[in-house]
């Protein structure tokens, strides 16, 4: 017996629509008991077996997920963007902002590199925000210039300049990551002749670099301190190792050894140096935003 489709309203004989594809309703499976054994089971497990799943390639298959993307695999695994967005969130909430990974040369102190997107919680001072992502005191005096001395700024302004600031730092990252996806095209192209594919592998290194940090965001709160100078340099090594695999399994999978992993590894080490480079300027143009628009 023809129905109508509840969505579109397309006449059906089948089980599901064959304009949009949606399921004929079944009052049956609109059952407290059906919803219960059936739709929720179903969804839960399907839902954590994506999870775990993509997890588990992301931290320990480099470059795999992204292959798996550009080769129409993409069902089976969560996609790169919501990975992406649930590290940020997942990041943010676990560092409170008392946490930052930055660069530096020992010749240069006060030059500091990002190497991942920082989160600022309002109970932070503006004053030591500043300080996180503009050692050069070049925000400061651009504050200071508009709304008088830092250190005496209104809980108003307080809040205000960090919501701003946690925006436009969200919302920048997503420019750093297709600076990175730009540099990758430029030594790839030839490989990755889509642009799409470069932004979905850096959304995904980026994503591993904000779930890898977790347990060193841990560390660090435990306050001891050779701990934490010991997961903090095995964890930037593995940073560096995994882009190294990485590119070497997505952009290099079929040269000779003896030339694709030096190749690869110079690559990643300069790859990680830029990465760095985008995120420090993306955060410092972002508390330039948050500055003007008080």
């Amino acid at each position: 017996m023809s129905v109508t489709c509840a969505s579109c309203g397309e006449p059906s004989d089948g089980r599901y629509c064959p304009k949009c594809g949606e399921e004929r309703l079944d009052p049956h499976k609109l059952t407290l008991w059906y919803f219960v054994s059936h739709t929720l089971v179903s969804e839960v497990a399907d839902l954590d077996g994506k999870i775990l799943r993509t997890l588990r390639l992301l931290l320990f298959r480099p470059g795999f997920l992204a292959l798996e993307y550009s080769a129409g695999r993409r069902k089976p695994y969560v996609q790169p963007l919501r990975v992406l967005l649930t590290a940020i969130v997942v990041y943010a909430l676990s560092t409170h902002g008392s946490v930052g990974f930055t660069l530096s040369l020992p010749s240069h102190p006060d030059f500091k590199l990002t190497t991942v997107p920082a989160p600022f919680p309002a109970e932070k001072s503006i004053g030591a925000s500043l300080y996180q992502i503009d050692r050069f005191q070049v925000l400061t005096r651009m504050y200071e210039s508009k709304q008088g001395p830092v250190d005496r700024a209104p809980a108003d302004v307080q809040q205000r300049f960090s919501g701003t600031l946690n925006a436009a730092s969200t919302l920048l990252t997503f420019i750093s990551i297709a600076l990175f996806a730009t540099v990758l095209y430029a030594f790839f192209h030839r490989r990755r002749q889509l642009f799409i594919e470069n932004v979905v592998f850096s959304m995904l290194y980026l994503s591993f670099m904000l779930f890898s940090l977790l347990p060193v965001v841990f560390v660090a709160k435990s306050r001891v301190t050779l701990l934490l100078l010991v997961s903090l340099l095995v964890v930037q090594v593995w940073h560096v190792m995994y882009l190294a695999v990485a590119l070497r399994r997505f952009y290099l999978p079929d040269g000779p050894k003896v030339i694709a992993w030096p190749a690869a590894g110079t690559f990643a080490v300069l790859l990680y140096v830029l990465n760095s480079f985008f995120i420090t300027a993306v955060q410092f143009t972002a508390g330039a935003v948050a500055i003007w628009m008080l």
